[in-house]
């Protein structure tokens, strides 16, 4: 039997913004995370169709509908389904927290942050329970209401 090393954790990172995107993949991969890219929910949502995610980070505007939609879209493969969320956006609302968290919403966070915060919650969400109880169920397995509130 062969040794199996563990892959990175993969991240699908949704930003229309090119130099965004650029920077959100530099911060990732220079931390060791494997990164699919995308400028719009188009070709992420192939994206979710073809590769085995664990996190996605989705960067949407001040449409708190538009915002619910992309979510439900990305999580809807098999593949993706049950993927928590981080959102980036340019104001955060506290109204958001219900609804994005229904959606899969683990973090929301304001487009000027530093870099030690995206790295910082990119852990803690590939490190909540839910996540190892994806890796060990049954893919059509149920977690629940496992999500952690948007803070």
């Amino acid at each position: 039997m062969e040794n199996q090393v563990a892959k990175p954790p993969m991240i699908l990172v949704v930003e229309p913004d090119p130099v965004m995107l650029t920077g959100f993949a530099a911060i990732l991969d220079m931390q060791g995370y494997r990164c699919f890219l995308a400028r719009d929910v188009d070709v992420a949502e192939k994206a979710t169709t073809e590769l085995p995610l664990d996190l996605i980070v989705l960067a949407i505007d001040d449409s708190l509908e538009q915002a619910l939609v992309d979510s439900r879209r990305l999580r809807s493969s098999p593949l993706s389904e049950g993927v928590p969320v981080i959102f980036i956006t340019a104001t955060p609302n506290v109204d958001w927290i219900g609804p994005l968290n229904s959606v899969g919403g683990v973090y929301c966070l304001p487009r000027s942050f530093e870099p030690q915060t995206l790295i910082d919650a990119v852990e803690k969400t590939l490190w909540m329970p839910h996540l190892a109880v994806a890796r060990v169920a049954p893919p059509k397995a149920h977690l629940g209401n496992a999500w952690v509130r948007l803070t």
